[in-house]
């Protein structure tokens, strides 16, 4: 995926996560279709911070630096479609597991 001229491998962070969610026991969560608050809450995280970080090294400064100037609708116009790719592709990795229901 690509946006923003970021590059993003979202189906290998979702099968890495789900691999986590199937170690934490909760592969029946995703079987449902859903998929567990804290997963999509650290992916989201993760990610927001990953941007801002990149974001900050291009303009030469660092994170802290960075913060008051962070622009919070562009930020979520990009993590969102991320975190949703990535969604999709635990589904998919669950998909090729054999372990959906719905």
């Amino acid at each position: 995926m690509n946006i923003d001229g970021l590059k993003v491998d979202a189906q290998a962070i979702a099968d890495g996560l789900y691999q986590i969610i199937c170690d934490r026991g909760q592969e029946a969560i995703v079987a449902f279709g859903m998929i567990p608050k804290e997963i999509i809450d650290l992916v989201e995280k993760l990610i927001r911070d990953r941007v801002i970080e990149l974001a900050a090294n291009q303009h030469g400064v660092t994170v802290t630096e960075f913060l008051p100037f962070v622009d919070e609708a562009k930020l979520r116009a990009i993590v969102n479609p991320i975190v949703h790719e990535i969604t999709v592709g635990i589904y998919a990795a669950a998909q090729r597991a054999g372990k959906m229901c719905v």
